[in-house]
């Protein structure tokens, strides 16, 4: 006897279909949606990390050459400085030297004064020294 031809694969391939319809419709399109606009997001905030790291870059670099100027201009200050500082040293000294020689020749002068007048009143203190001590020897006061 011939049968009816067995219609349950012709079911089961229906029900795949209209299955895989429904499921791409509702689910494989939204999520694939989602899925491209979350890789759309991660690809922007990717390019906005790299954009921020270069920004981050030139200003750390912008930094270290006002820090490396501000260096240069504030040693080149210093050194200003220290030969500002060695020249009223040098001034100072000059000044103290010549101060000092002043003095030296002032008092050298004053020595020099005293030995002449020493010099002019010894030969009178040495006679008027040996009447004194002559007197005393002989015991009596000798004639001028």
């Amino acid at each position: 006897m011939i049968g009816l031809p067995d219609v349950t694969s012709l079911y089961a391939l229906l029900a795949f279909g209209i299955s895989y319809w429904i499921l791409k419709r509702f689910l494989f399109s939204p999520l694939s949606a989602i899925l491209e606009a979350r890789e759309q997001e991660e690809r922007e905030a990717e390019a906005a990390y790299a954009e921020s790291v270069k920004r981050l870059e030139r200003a750390v670099a912008q930094g270290e050459d006002k820090l490396a100027a501000a260096r240069r201009d504030s040693l080149k200050t210093r050194e200003d400085l220290r030969a500002q500082g060695l020249s009223v040293l040098e001034k100072r000294l000059d000044e103290a030297r010549a101060g000092a020689t002043e003095e030296i020749a002032r008092g050298s002068r004053e020595i020099e004064e005293q030995a002449a007048g020493a010099a002019r009143t010894l030969p009178e203190r040495a006679a008027g020294l040996a009447r004194e001590l002559a007197e005393k020897v002989l015991g009596r006061k000798l004639a001028a």
